[in-house]
């Protein structure tokens, strides 16, 4: 057989002599190896185009051919599995070979590591082995010989201090924490790897010689750098950088748990964030896990969205700019402009804006977060896919470039024959070609990096100090002066303007700030003066805003938030200009300064469905055990989801019905989530509450009945909510079945209790609802939860008129479905069989008489609830006419809003149709404009000429319907 090499042709001529001459000396000093591979056609036909591209996988073969061999022997370059499971075995082997020879370490990790780089180099450039793929077996490859070589450095230690004991006396590990590239399982092929070590407890070893803690981990962390670090006559197995430790090279080389977080705590700067987004445990994984939950998440993830990583983003790309110019590296696929590290910056920080608040987005893998931001919507998909190409990209080219001789370069070669290597490795057909890519992904990244980091800073931001707002802000000029640009700026009432600036700046907050607060305030309120110059009352909408600013007190994040996003500091002064409710919402709760973030967001009116993902997905980021973190969860989700209902009515978005529907969507999620919250934490404690009716047990529900505005689909902002606990336990046992048994009435009395207190219970931001259950049966001197048969007979027996009124507009609202069907059919029931019909209509018009005397306007002008012609005398109406008309006519219970029961009414000949349209149009009308009075502050009343025609034919409807002895 000739041993020619294959598939030389096409290779450049330079190229084509290196490969050529390699070839012609292996198979002189291997034939019998020579001939193996030429046998073997996939390894035949890639050995031209790896060793062309690959100076270092050719010199092993040259050097070591037996490892090459071995190679051929495993089948390790043609296995299509990913490398981690043949190493795991492989590892194995080498563990019991260190074991055997100590002595022989060092030699032995360095074999290993070049066996299986050469294996990587071979795959990759081969082209058997895919971006991913080769990235994860780096990665991999690195873990194992990290853990095998740290296993060693204890082996080493061990005859003379034994091992590392916590105080309790257990034995407890170095953990080693990868980062940067390794961490996130992404490691190049010719790269340093970053670690850190942190073990957990203060304490001493075990052996002869009794050593602290602290000293023995540090001369275990001693051990491990030599064994990896170390260049012998084999290499080494990795250069290994410790400046990522606390206080870096002057830092100590290990720290335990403790103070590690007092570190992170005092002195983590910004840079060390985005550095532990990507920190991974190598070894010591199961003691790791409180490291990462308690101090290195709340560490890099802030609870709110935090803008402010943007500031120090620059400052770090500023710093990595003057680096690149003073060394010359313009021409650094890694460090320069548009490089792998602006895709790194682009995706880290937006993992770090909004990390805190979605799960989701702690990722430690560059693509798999692109992805996520994209899913998101935190970033464009078309941005997420252009930097994802280039990150593909620019990720083959750097392992390309560092497969040449194993080096850790990031440069575009300026050697003509390195050139050529990375065309052949990268498929291009000529140099001119590759650079016009490599250029062309470059520059897309650094587009979409300074529109990202940069671009958000607006130029009205920018020369706000022109206009004088600075200087007024910063006491730079005199009282008259400020008042005289602010006047020019349309402020009627400037001097009151410069006295509340004055008050801002001198007063305590401001003070408290840090140096970065006060920067960015100084920033911000500028921008708020300008915006709010051009309102239709400019002090007051500055005064809005200020009280805001104040609402955020130290928390400066926010002002970041606004500095950093031009559209939602607007949107932020057109709602203060609008709406003096949402304005107060804001003030009261600055965490809805998020919701200003996505303009899709606010400007989509919102669905049930829209809710129900948004809370599952605010669940799904803290865990089940964490009570009062599930707390601020359901009371984030409901201020964030009226704020975008009243936005998008704020906006004409929203027609009436839809308003006073998505309000009543998001309290029945929020009664639904705490009803499970409270029962689960009965049931860990007394388990299912069971009943047993003619000796068949079975599983007993509950139910909240929904009274009122809930009830009737017709809830409000700020409404209260009007609720009645029901269950169906029945029979001669009735009580749970865990461990701590209680009786169904404690059980359900418990729960309705827990219900009410997690609604009503005050956090920093509030109460979620007020809760009102006196229209349960017997009122404030009933039980707290009653059974559906108690009800009924309550309902059929002992209930006034008013109480029928009230169940017409009842209807079920969370629990078990069995109960929730219970209820209605009882609802049915009474109001079609429980009406003395004979004394309906003048018990209805006494309690009007009554609310009227007892409700009646406190202000001036026409009071659209209950003003004369106004909602409830419609209501009453409504409710007069089914009450007298359901025994005959079912269906019209079958509703339990007024705007349905009219339709009802009119349909089934029990109201003339005129009528019933003409009390639907006022009903809408008073109901659509309480709304807007609501969002601004306005209560209830409007004045007296407003809505006469609408007041009149109310009226007219009242002395038919309810006076006719009158006509």
């Amino acid at each position: 057989m000739a041993l020619s090499i294959p598939n030389t042709i096409d290779l450049d001529d330079s190229l084509r002599q290196t490969v050529e001459g390699g070839w012609s000396a292996f198979a002189a000093d291997n034939p019998q190896l020579a001939r193996r591979c030429l046998a073997n056609e996939s390894i035949a036909s890639s050995i031209a185009r790896v060793w062309a591209c690959s100076e270092f996988v050719q010199s092993c073969c040259l050097r070591w051919p037996d490892s090459f061999a071995r190679l051929l022997d495993s089948d390790a370059l043609l296995g299509s599995t990913i490398a981690s499971n043949r190493q795991s075995k492989n590892l194995d082997n080498l563990v019991q070979q260190l074991m055997a020879t100590a002595e022989e370490a060092p030699a032995l990790l360095r074999r290993f590591r070049r066996l299986e780089m050469m294996r990587i180099a071979w795959r990759d450039l081969a082209g058997w082995a895919n971006l991913d793929e080769t990235l994860a077996d780096l990665s991999a490859l690195a873990d194992g010989l990290v853990q095998t070589a740290c296993d060693q450095a204890v082996r080493d230690l061990g005859p003379r201090y034994g091992l590392s004991l916590d105080r309790a006396g257990e034995v407890q590990p170095m953990i080693v924490l990868g980062m940067g590239k390794l961490g996130g399982g992404e490691l190049n092929f010719s790269s340093d790897i970053d670690l850190v070590f942190v073990y957990p407890d203060a304490g001493e070893s075990s052996g002869p010689k009794k050593i602290p803690n602290e000293m023995y981990f540090t001369r275990l962390g001693r051990r491990l750098i030599e064994l990896l670090n170390k260049v012998t006559d084999d290499g080494f197995v990795y250069r290994v950088d410790m400046r990522l430790r606390p206080f870096g090279e002057a830092g100590p080389l290990a720290l335990n748990f403790d103070s590690f977080e007092n570190y992170l705590q005092q002195h983590g700067r910004s840079w060390e964030r985005y550095a532990y987004i990507k920190a991974r445990a190598l070894t010591g994984h199961k003691q790791a896990e409180p490291l990462f939950k308690n101090i290195l998440r709340p560490f890099v993830y802030r609870k709110y969205i935090d803008f402010g990583v943007f500031e120090s983003l620059r400052d770090m790309k500023s710093m990595i700019e003057q680096e690149v110019e003073r060394r010359d590296l313009v021409g650094n696929i890694k460090l320069g402009s548009g490089g792998i590290r602006e895709i790194e910056f682009i995706a880290q920080s937006l993992q770090l804006i909004r990390g805190g608040r979605d799960r989701k987005l702690r990722e430690r893998s560059l693509l798999s977060s692109l992805s996520c931001l994209a899913e998101l919507n935190f970033l464009p998909p078309t941005h997420a896919a252009t930097l994802r190409d280039g990150y593909i990209f620019l990720r083959k080219l750097e392992n390309h470039m560092q497969q040449i001789r194993d080096e850790q370069t990031h440069d575009v070669p300026d050697d003509l024959n390195d050139r050529q290597r990375l065309v052949e490795a990268m498929g291009s057909d000529q140099w001119n070609g590759l650079q016009e890519d490599i250029d062309r992904h470059r520059r897309c990244v650094n587009e979409i990096f300074n529109e990202i980091v940069f671009g958000p800073v607006s130029d009205e931001l920018a020369t706000s100090g022109s206009t004088g707002i600075s200087g007024i802000w910063e006491h730079r000029v005199d009282a008259e002066q400020a008042a005289a640009t602010l006047s020019v700026l349309g402020f009627s009432e400037a001097g009151n303007v410069v006295a509340i600036l004055a008050k801002l700046r001198d007063g305590a907050q401001y003070r408290q700030l840090d140096t970065s607060g006060q920067q960015r305030l100084d920033q911000l309120i500028p921008a708020l003066v300008r915006a709010a110059a051009h309102c239709d009352e400019p002090a007051s909408t500055l005064m809005r805003l200020v009280s805001v600013v104040e609402a955020v007190g130290r928390r400066s994040a926010y002002f970041a938030l606004l500095t950093e996003n031009p559209a939602a500091l607007q949107r932020l002064v057109d709602i203060c200009d609008r709406s003096d409710f949402l304005s107060g919402q804001i003030a009261r709760h600055p965490l809805l300064l998020d919701e200003l973030l996505d303009n899709a967001t606010l400007e989509t009116p919102p669905q049930r469905d829209d809710f129900e993902r948004e809370l599952a997905s605010r669940f799904d980021a803290v865990r089940d055990d964490d009570h009062e973190a599930r707390i601020n969860v359901l009371h984030q989700f409901q201020r964030a989801a009226v704020f975008r209902v009243a936005v998008a009515d704020l906006n004409d978005r929203l027609p009436l019905m839809k308003v006073s529907d998505r309000l009543t969507d998001v309290a029945e999620l929020v009664l639904d989530k705490t009803l499970e919250m409270a029962r689960a934490n009965l049931l860990g404690r007394h388990g299912q509450p069971r009943c047993t009716v003619d000796g068949i047990t079975r599983d007993t529900g509950f139910a909240i009945i929904a009274y009122g505005k809930l009830g009737g689909l017709e809830l409000g902002y700020g409404s209260d909510l009007d609720v009645v606990f029901l269950h169906d336990s029945c029979g001669e046992a009735q009580h749970t079945d865990g461990s701590r048994v209680i009786e169904n009435s404690v059980f359900y009395s418990r729960l309705a209790r827990r219900i009410v207190n997690l609604l009503s219970i005050q956090t920093g931001s509030g109460g979620l609802y007020a809760v009102d259950m006196r229209l349960r049966p017997s009122g404030s001197k009933g039980l707290l939860v009653s059974s559906i048969p108690a009800f009924e007979r309550y309902q059929l027996n002992e209930a006034w008129v008013w109480e029928h009124q009230a169940l017409l507009r009842a209807r079920a609202v969370a629990g078990d479905e069995s109960v929730c069907v219970a209820f209605e059919n009882v609802r049915k029931k009474i109001l079609s069989t429980a009406v003395d019909e004979s004394q309906l209509r003048s018990e209805v018009r006494k309690m009007r008489e009554r609310m009227r005397t007892e409700l009646g306007s406190q202000g001036n002008g026409f009071d659209l609830k209950q003003g004369e012609g106004g909602i409830a005398d419609i209501e009453f109406m409504v409710q007069f006419l089914v009450l007298e008309s359901a025994s005959q006519n079912h269906e019209l219970l079958q509703y339990s809003d007024n705007i349905r029961q009219l339709e009802g009414l009119a349909e089934y000949g029990c109201l003339d149709r005129d009528t019933a349209d003409k009390l639907t149009d006022a009903y809408r009308n008073y109901r659509r404009r309480l709304h807007h009075l609501s969002l601004t502050g306005s209560g209830q009343h409007v004045h007296n000429h407003e809505f006469m025609e609408l007041r009149d034919s109310v009226r007219r409807a009242w002395q038919r319907i309810m006076r006719p002895e009158l006509l």
